[in-house]
């Protein structure tokens, strides 16, 4: 008998692989809708529950409320800048920040940012713009004082005096980003007791604060402040993949590459208080020698289990500041007014911006132990500062110079380079610089960069040929 077989069963097979072909996908997405809506809501939850993102955003906008009004946009018409008929200025003129210092007229910015000023004017977070006096400036450390009516500094800053920044520590910075006013960016201390060149004076002094905020041309001069809204440094300078590491933010021919550094308020608070009441710095000179390799660098273990680094000190000067206050070979530097040694720089930046015959407190570890002693800084002579010049000047300038007894005598010169352009030949001697003489080869160097020749100004020299004829040849290192 034949059989027959029934494909009823597959039949419905088939048709209930089809019903599930066909609503799989959307069961699937029901179950995926259902799942992200409940991530989605507790998320909110959290949100709602949690405001600690909330509390930070309050302080941060607390932080830019109090500074704000102490940050200043400052722009300046160099010197012998061309007017036309209605008193605008032709060409170009320079522009950055500053902040205000206390309430008596003054006002911090860089040096860079005020240099061969014939006018500067001076702009308030409330819009009013007032006319400034530059009452001076110090190049080797990049730091200018202006003066305005006090009336319009009724709100300074606060500074972080008695708070040293560490590294991880978030930062924000201040300034007129590309002419974006009175702007705030945040990042972090990178990293501290930073060797960069100056903003343009080679051989100058830095010992900065590094950080990552972004910092770009028109920051210079702006204030580098703490969460807790005081100021810990100054916008100085910036690295980017365009320039030089350590060009100021307004010739670096790039933009924020997140690298910048900011000189800090230890070398700031001395440097202004001599401004302001001398007008000028007269450097100190604590008459020691040290190790200024990666081997001078000595770590110190502290009583909290810290480590704390110093710098060792490998001779005294004889019948100098540091021996008549009892500090000894071996001694290890850790720190200078309250400030940290971290390396060789930073001891040389500290003691550069203290003001000669004035009394200091530095910290020494000796023996096991951190002795406090007070010393009576001296005079800082021309050829200390001299040995930081004479390389860069000449480097810069394209020519070698030797001691000749009537003044500096060129020796070797580079033809291209801003010497020969200028018109300088080999065998002539400088005698003057901007019509004064100088004693010799060191006051020779320090006369250049004292008279702005490292920042751009153009430098008189009084010249004396090989045939024994005078001329005055005009010098300018772009």
């Amino acid at each position: 008998m034949r059989k027959f077989v029934s494909i009823t069963p597959a039949i419905i097979v088939l048709l209930m692989v089809g019903v599930m072909m066909f609503l799989a996908p959307s069961v699937i997405d029901r179950y995926s809708y259902a799942q992200q809506n409940a991530r989605i809501t507790l998320a909110r939850n959290v949100l709602a529950e949690d405001d600690i993102l909330r509390r930070i955003d309050r302080a941060i906008a607390a932080i830019g409320d109090s500074i704000e009004p102490t940050v200043v946009h400052i722009e300046t018409i160099p010197n012998g800048q061309r007017f036309n008929e209605n008193m605008q200025p032709m060409g170009s003129y320079s522009s950055g920040a500053g902040w205000i210092y206390n309430t008596e007229g003054y006002v911090i910015t860089n040096a860079h940012v005020v240099k061969e000023a014939e006018s500067v004017s001076v702009e308030f977070f409330n819009g009013r713009v007032v006319e400034g006096s530059v009452v001076g400036t110090d190049i080797y450390t990049d730091i200018a004082v202006i003066q305005v009516d006090p009336s319009h500094t009724t709100f300074p800053a606060m500074r972080a005096s008695d708070r040293l920044p560490r590294v991880g520590e978030r930062i924000f910075a201040f300034g007129s980003p590309f002419g974006f006013k009175f702007s705030m960016s945040e990042g972090i201390v990178s990293g501290l007791g930073r060797q960069a060149q100056g903003a343009r004076i080679v051989g100058g002094y830095t010992n900065y604060i590094q950080t990552d905020a972004a910092v770009n041309p028109g920051n210079s001069g702006g204030p580098l402040v703490n969460t807790d809204g005081h100021v810990i440094g100054m916008n100085v300078a910036i690295a980017t993949a365009a320039s030089t590491v350590g060009s100021n933010p307004e010739d670096s021919g790039g933009d924020s590459a997140g690298i910048s550094f900011a000189i800090p308020l230890g070398t700031i608070e001395p440097i202004v208080a001599q401004l302001i009441e001398h007008g000028s710095v007269s450097r100190g000179y604590l008459g020691i020698r040290y190790d200024s390799s990666r081997n001078g660098r000595i770590g110190v273990r502290t009583s909290d289990g810290r480590t704390a680094y110093g710098v060792m000190i490998t001779s005294v000067e004889p019948d100098g500041p540091s021996q008549a206050a009892g500090i000894l070979e071996g001694d290890i530097m850790m720190s200078v007014q309250g400030s940290p040694v971290t390396n060789a720089e930073a001891l040389t930046s500290l003691i550069s911006s203290q003001r000669a015959g004035e009394p200091i407190q530095v910290v020494v570890h000796r023996d096991g132990e951190f002795k406090e002693l007070e010393v009576t800084l001296g005079q800082m002579e021309p050829f200390v500062l001299a040995q930081r010049l004479s390389q860069p000047i000449q480097f810069q300038l394209g020519a070698v110079f030797s001691s000749n007894e009537r003044g500096a005598q060129i020796v070797r010169i580079w033809q291209g380079l801003p010497a020969a352009l200028a018109g300088l030949e080999t065998e002539d001697v400088v005698t003057e610089i901007n019509g004064r003489p100088f004693s010799d080869l060191s006051s020779f160097y320090v006369g250049l960069a004292d008279n702005g020749l490292l920042t751009g100004s153009v430098v008189e020299l009084t010249v004396m040929r090989t045939d024994g004829s005078i001329e005055t040849v005009r010098l300018q290192v772009r």
